[in-house]
């Protein structure tokens, strides 16, 4: 058996779950929506995959870039990642975008 060390950040999801909503009010009017999921890349590092709803004016392609690089930047310093020793990985879709396609990891929080 190999035992799996779980940066503590991970472990305590209400206080994960209040960082990134903490992340998200600071990243408005660009981001609607942030959703993430805990696991493991592939390479075997604890990771945390965010699936991030932009604004469709913060998804034009003359603003994109700067909105992306702002966001992971702003998630990644909130919590700590680097310092955490937990891999951040960052997917964008347009507010339209998700409005057109029916997938669960997309859906919209409650």
């Amino acid at each position: 058996m190999v035992a799996v060390i779980v940066p503590a950040i991970l472990t305590n999801t209400p206080q994960l779950r209040e960082q990134i909503r903490q992340a998200s009010r600071m990243l408005m009017p660009d981001v609607v929506d942030i959703h993430f999921e805990i696991g493991f890349d592939a390479m075997g590092f604890t990771s945390i995959f965010f699936n991030i709803v932009l604004t469709d004016e913060a998804s034009r392609p003359a603003t994109l870039r700067f909105v992306a690089q702002h966001v992971a930047l702003t998630l990644m310093n909130q919590l700590k990642t680097d310092e955490n020793g937990v891999h951040a990985y960052f997917n964008f879709r347009s507010h339209s975008e998700v409005a057109r396609i029916n997938d669960p990891a997309w859906a919209a929080t409650p």
